[in-house]
């Protein structure tokens, strides 16, 4: 059991080591990913304020031609002073005359106020063009650095995995299959130490006399809190 036990403790090494390995790449493509995610939230802002400027200039043209149209209503009520025949024919002309004026002074300050809020988006979509296209060459000078990475993580845990695969050979099948379970759904730590009586896997304390059995070594034990097979390990010495 002894011989099992020590085999048992070095596949548990080469998993760790092959963990270490898959954390390392989830963590680099992680981090393209969230770069990503930034410099796309940033396209999609880009793209609402060129849609917002894109309608305030329909609407800018719209009031363009609706005062170009009063303009020519102005006129034509103006020229018709000229040949009214009675004082409320007059005032009503002069009424209309105004509030024709009063919609061309409202229209035009609508226009003054898309003018300048086109301006103001304007600046934002060039200051937030450029961020873009910085951060999208730091995002490919990242996603280089990654590449080389998976390529050199991947050919190390390739050789882990081949050492792996000798090591399980070695262990027999009952508990192998056994180590494999805790190993899956102990998040990759199936065999842990005990020190002091204190489980590290889960940090709990073990009944003294199941720590006295770990001691001994004879036979493999769970903890009955995380049920990761145990053995001893010594408190490490401090330097």
């Amino acid at each position: 059991m002894k011989e099992d036990l020590s085999r048992l403790i070095v596949l548990q090494e080469i998993d760790l080591q092959i963990k270490r390995l898959d954390d390392e790449l989830a963590t680099g493509q992680a981090d393209i990913q969230k770069r990503q995610d930034v410099i796309d939230e940033r396209k999609d802002k880009i793209a609402k304020y060129a849609a917002t400027i894109e309608s305030s200039d329909t609407r800018r043209i719209e009031l363009e031609a609706e005062i170009e149209a009063e303009l020519v209503h102005i006129k034509d009520r103006q020229s018709k002073l000229m040949n009214v025949q009675t004082n409320r024919e007059y005032q009503s002309l002069l009424k209309e005359i105004e509030e024709s004026k009063k919609n061309n002074k409202r229209r035009e300050e609508e226009i003054v106020g898309l003018m300048e809020q086109n301006e103001s988006l304007q600046k934002k979509v060039t200051e937030q063009g450029n961020v873009c296209k910085s951060e999208e060459q730091l995002l490919a000078e990242a996603g280089e650095k990654v590449s080389a990475l998976i390529q050199e993580t991947q050919d190390k845990k390739l050789k882990f995995e081949k050492t792996r695969e000798q090591q399980a050979k070695k262990i027999p099948d009952h508990l192998r299959r056994r180590y494999d379970q805790l190993l899956a759904k102990r998040n990759g730590l199936a065999i842990t130490g005990v020190t002091k009586g204190v489980c590290q896997g889960c940090f709990m304390n073990i009944p003294p006399q199941q720590f006295n059995e770990v001691l001994k070594g004879e036979q493999l034990l769970s903890c009955p809190t995380c049920q990761r097979m145990m053995f001893h390990q010594p408190e490490a010495k401090e330097e």
